[in-house]
């Protein structure tokens, strides 16, 4: 009987286990791309003219970002209504949309479609049909990048006219056009054999032209004539024979557009603040050439009321209130002008009147209490930001806070500490011509001395009567051994070649021209991480410079040296750059993301 039940349970067992093979692996993972099965009408059919175009998938579908991927060539007037269902894509033309007579239209959808499961995207599908009795077959290929750091853009609007006329690119619709995808690249396809222009815009109002000031753009200088031929191309090879197989080849296959922005031309202003009583701020979206302002009351007030202090850019104005009478109102009526242009674009004063509004909270209530524990501060006036290493060949730097009346010298002293001992040395003490505030001391510094700079109280006093009481500041004077150098080895030279050195950043740590020998040295570097950029700077401002269209300059040509530099105190860092030897494509795969030029 116990073997019996012994059977049984074993047999239970084995009918539960095959009944139970555990959880399914859920097998390899789809990367399957979506496959055309049917479309109405056919791919590149002929004399189709009806408002819907349905394509039909081997699998369920979806749209992404299609609303900012999708383009279609001859631009239309009204964008079609694009849908997905199941397996289905619809493209339905408005129904005030007529359909240009021969003309190929292309439907480019970029990567906008995918799968629904894995979202496997269909990467660069487009289709076509004409309306005519010919399906145009040549096509304009390239990348569109940023002129001034050669970063590749996305989404921007590629247009090829027929029109060779320079007014084309703001008055007229191009022929075709398209769009640019993350790595910058473009094709403009389905051209019609004869002559083309192209351009690239950041289309800000959508209407395919050059209109606005502020749009990005770019243009070929020369005239575009597309070809196609088929090319034989190795396939394989195998250590007895080599396979060869015809691949169509369009020309030209590798434009290159450098996108910028003009420089803006006519001065506005951006805005105005008043964060404290004595202060206000008039904010211009260039450098001023001429600022007054004056208030608007019925008391007089004295012609020094006011300090005015330009932004190291000279596109701020900023406005210290030194008139108690004024600065004490909560509510201030300035009248302002700068230059700008007319109605004729003619320059002239611009005259604006504006409220500025300072409101202070009432002080809360004090407790006897805490009245009686409150010490009376006698306000000074302080040292602002100051230097706290100084380069062995720069200057100890320092802010003050407020505008300043009288600064008395005499009560200024540097000392140097020499073992245990601190002796006084002589100095060159300068204030900012610019930037009134800043002051600099510089002398024939010791290499990793440590300096005291020692100001008597009352040397210095702001415009309001504030003076300083007694100051110390300590610095130390950074060591020969702290720098590294960058010996640079370009080859030749020219004289509007110009050197920059950049910081991760990318801001401007030193520049030069590049001399005949093509050799030049960066002395005295702080350790970091360095990149290389040339310029080639035909005007010689010591600036890169955008371009313009209506006098059809380019924007200045940039390079990039390929690499890094990491530099080591101590360490002279030799490059060997051949400038004819920069790949653009493989600098850009490397260093740079997309920026993205989408239509608003």
């Amino acid at each position: 009987m116990r073997n019996y039940i012994l059977a049984l349970a074993a047999l239970f067992m084995l009918i539960y286990s095959c009944a139970n093979p555990g959880y399914p692996t859920g097998g390899p993972k789809d990367e399957s791309v979506p496959v055309v099965k049917k479309s109405t009408p056919p791919a590149n059919a002929l004399n189709y003219k009806e408002d819907k175009v349905i394509i039909e998938f081997d699998e369920i579908i979806k749209l992404k970002d299609v609303n900012q991927k999708f383009v279609v060539s001859p631009p239309l007037k009204k964008r079609p209504k694009i849908e997905a269902r199941a397996n289905k894509l619809s493209v339905r033309f408005d129904e005030d949309e007529v359909l240009q007579d021969n003309a190929t239209y292309t439907l480019d959808f970029a990567d906008a479609i995918t799968d629904n499961n894995e979202g496997n995207a269909l990467e660069s599908f487009v289709f076509s049909f004409s309306t005519g009795e010919v399906v145009d077959s040549f096509a304009i290929l390239g990348n569109v990048w940023e002129a001034l750091d050669l970063a590749p853009i996305e989404g921007a609007i590629v247009l090829a006219h027929k029109n060779l006329n320079d007014t084309a690119f703001t008055h007229d619709i191009p022929v075709r056009l398209a769009k640019t995808d993350n790595t910058g690249h473009f094709a403009l396809r389905n051209l019609s054999p004869g002559e083309y222009r192209v351009y690239a815009i950041e289309d800000g109002n959508r209407n395919y032209m050059f209109d606005q000031p502020g749009e990005h753009i770019a243009w070929i200088d020369t005239i575009i004539s597309p070809s196609m031929e088929y090319v034989e191309m190795p396939d394989s090879i195998t250590p007895d024979s080599v396979v060869f197989r015809e691949e169509l080849v369009y020309s030209p296959n590798d434009l290159k557009l450098f996108m910028f922005k003009e420089e803006e031309t006519e001065q506005y202003s951006m805005g105005e603040e008043r964060k404290d009583s004595n202060t206000m701020a008039f904010y211009f979206n260039l450098p001023l050439e001429e600022f007054n302002i004056e208030p608007i009351t019925e008391t007089p007030v004295t012609e020094d009321w006011a300090i005015l202090e330009p932004s190291s850019k000279n596109d701020t104005m900023f406005i210290w209130i030194t008139d108690s009478a004024l600065y004490r109102r909560d509510t201030l009526k300035m009248a302002y002008s700068y230059m700008g242009l007319d109605t004729l674009d003619n320059p002239a004063l611009i005259n604006d009147t504006v409220r500025m509004y300072h409101f202070k909270l009432p002080p809360q209530r004090e407790t006897r209490r805490s009245k009686k524990k409150k010490k009376k501060v006698v306000p000074t006036l302080q040292m602002g930001k100051s230097s706290s290493g100084v380069d062995v060949y720069g200057s100890f730097n320092f802010i003050m806070p407020t505008p300043i009346k009288s600064f008395n010298q005499e009560g200024m002293q540097l000392f140097e500490q020499v073992d245990t001992l601190m002796e006084k040395r002589d100095y060159t003490f300068v204030q900012d011509s610019a930037f009134k505030r800043r002051y600099s001391v510089k002398t024939k510094w010791t290499p990793g001395a440590k300096y005291t700079l020692v100001i008597d109280s009352a040397s210095i006093e702001d415009v309001y009567g504030l003076k300083c009481d007694s100051i110390g500041k300590q610095f130390t004077v950074k060591d020969l051994d702290s720098y590294g150098m960058i010996l640079l080895n370009i080859g030749h030279g020219g004289d509007e070649w110009l050197i920059q050195l950049l910081n991760n950043s990318d801001e401007i740590i030193r520049q030069k021209y590049v001399p005949t020998s093509g050799k030049l040295a960066f002395q005295n570097l702080n350790p970091g991480a360095y990149k290389i950029k040339l310029v080639m700077d035909k005007n010689m401002n010591e600036k890169w410079d955008t371009g313009n269209y209506e006098l059809k300059i380019q924007p200045e040509q940039v390079f990039y040296y390929p690499g890094k530099i990491d530099l080591r105190a101590t360490w002279d860092h030799v490059v060997e750059w051949k400038l004819e030897e920069f790949d653009i494509y493989d600098f850009v795969e490397k260093n740079r993301k997309p920026k993205k030029r989408e239509e608003n």
